[in-house]
């Protein structure tokens, strides 16, 4: 299915859907199925971990979308630099070389679990190291797809190429300029971003950008989209609003970009919409990353360690400060499921031993998907691991990282592939509860796909197999400024079902000094910096 920007009558049918059947947060189902093995984390108890994922990183704020729509999801979408495909094997290799020495030097103990081994086999069976060493020896082009090669294998379903044809770049926008009233700012920013549609993300419109939109308006209106004028203008525009992170090249958009749809438990509290009952977000609209001053941890940057053993010992990224050492944030799951306690647990779930020592396990990660926190965005431990990962590696870049959070009703409406066939974001995730303080108490619906999507999206969900569901009424949101809105409602949208990816971190125990000290929690935050694009601090590492 395509669609074409937001703001026009050409990609959009206002429909009217009315709720029957079964209501959003109903649920008449709440046993969960243990006949499949639990998402999540299994471990004994809060110990540090690090990350033994293969999910690229960037160093330039600007590359990294982070969105939270309907469906309580969050996508994660890097456009990654020709720089940062080209170190991406050497990112994995830094990596691996620090883990090793440290283990080597008893500096860490790998504890719980194996994760750090499969993520050596991982990469002796992409022959990294192998292919670092030959590096000199291959052509700069065949060494970036060697890069993506090894990027795809080792994140199935995560890495796309886009490529954009310049023809219907320039065609679909000829056609918005052409018909848009550029008299109003909130028209002339949605004609700006309809360029290249969930790509752009211009809240505001510079004096340099509002001078470019109405020279290539005027040239829509003088010429046809294959003008070589209007093509100019198409070029200069999609570079000046993208900062060059998009770029018109030999006919094409091309580029490569790494996207992850993560769970998400959200406030626990609901609003209406329509006469329908949704998961709160907290806060909507536009909110950067900032750092967190105050707490009871080390304060003064963004990855902020909190000393509250439930957060796991891993970063939360704050967005908005809420009061005194409170700030609403992502981070991990905030609870644990107590394997010998949590009675909505299936049986089979409760079983599990440590691959290190065969000792019984004792708890389980897991995210609620709905209404959740306190305020927070709640994503699975692994993923918020994964989360501070991708992302630069410094405070000062960091708090330059953005993120849109939706009203509750708006979904987030992408194009993968850059080819216009826009999908609704969800994931293959089915389990929700709800938690007294800390304590989970209750599951809140079956952890079936079926009954779930029904508790989830309502009567608006129209089920069929995975890859063939739609949403029959898909309203999305624009943002100007800090502030989100709905600007129209799309119909028959197809659900994008990501597959959920495995929670890669690695539990250990440090050995110079306690994990929950000042010098621990630098080592912790120094571990997750290491690789392409950082500068090893060893000292933090306890290493020479």
């Amino acid at each position: 299915m395509k669609l074409r920007p937001i703001a026009f009558a050409a990609w959009i049918a206002l429909v009217g859907v009315p709720v029957v059947g079964w209501a959003a947060l109903d649920a008449t189902e709440t046993v969960w199925d243990g006949g499949d093995p639990p998402t999540g984390v299994y471990f004994q108890w809060y110990e540090p971990s690090f990350y033994t994922g293969f999910a690229p990183r960037t160093q330039d704020p600007g590359r990294l979308t982070i969105v939270l729509g309907r469906g309580n999801q969050v996508r994660v979408t890097i456009v990654l630099a020709d720089a940062e495909i080209d170190s991406y094997l050497e990112d994995l290799d830094a990596r691996h070389r620090i883990y090793q020495e440290l283990v080597d030097a008893k500096i860490l103990q790998l504890s719980t679990n194996k994760e750090y081994e499969k993520f050596v086999q991982s990469l002796e069976e992409q022959g990294v190291r192998t292919a670092l060493a030959m590096r000199g020896e291959t052509r700069a082009t065949s060494w970036r797809e060697r890069n993506v090669q090894a990027m795809e294998a080792l994140n199935p379903g995560r890495v796309f190429r886009v490529h954009r044809s310049e023809d219907l770049l320039a065609k679909d926008w000829h056609a918005n300029l052409a018909a848009a009233d550029l008299s109003s700012a909130t028209a002339r920013l949605d004609v700006a971003n309809s360029i290249f549609p969930g790509r752009v993300h211009l809240t505001a419109l510079s004096s340099t950008l509002e001078a470019a939109l109405s020279a290539a308006a005027e040239r829509a209106k003088a010429g046809t989209s294959d003008s070589p004028e209007f093509r100019s203008a198409v070029r200069m525009f999609l570079e000046a609003a993208t900062a060059g992170r998009y770029r018109v090249r030999d006919g094409f958009v091309d580029g490569v970009e790494f996207t992850a749809l993560y769970p998400a438990g959200t406030a626990d509290a609901t609003t209406t919409y329509k006469g329908e009952k949704l998961p709160d977000f907290g806060v909507t609209g536009v909110w950067p990353l900032i750092r967190r001053e105050q707490g009871r941890g080390i304060v003064g940057m963004v990855d902020y360690l909190s000393t509250n053993p439930g957060y796991g010992f891993i970063p939360l990224l704050a967005y908005q400060h809420a009061s005194g050492i409170a700030y609403n944030s992502f981070h991990n799951a905030g609870v644990r499921c107590a394997l010998g306690s949590t009675d909505f647990l299936p049986k089979s779930w409760r079983t599990a031993v440590s691959e290190r020592d065969g000792k019984p396990m004792q708890n389980l990660w897991i995210v609620g998907r709905g209404p959740t926190s306190h305020g927070c965005t709640r994503l699975p431990s692994g993923h918020m691991t994964e989360l501070r990962h991708v992302a630069p590696a410094e405070s000062a870049q960091l708090t330059e990282v953005r993120t849109f959070r939706n009203l509750p009703q708006c979904y987030d409406v992408f194009d993968l592939r850059g080819d216009g066939a826009a999908q609704v974001m969800g994931v293959q995730y089915y389990l929700a509860y709800k938690s007294k303080e800390h304590t989970p108490v209750r599951s809140s619906v079956s952890n079936r796909r079926e009954p779930f999507y029904r508790w989830l999206y309502g009567a608006n969900i129209e089920l069929a197999a995975v890859g063939a569901a739609k949403l029959k009424s898909v309203p999305v949101c624009r943002f100007v400024g800090r502030k989100a809105s709905e600007s129209a409602t799309l119909a028959n949208v197809p659900l994008f079902e990501a597959t959920y990816t495995p929670e890669a971190i690695q539990f250990y125990r440090l050995k110079p000094t306690s994990f929950e000290g000042a010098p621990g929690f630098e080592f912790n935050r120094e571990l997750r910096k290491v690789g392409a694009g950082h500068k090893t601090n060893r000292k933090a590492l306890f290493l020479p």
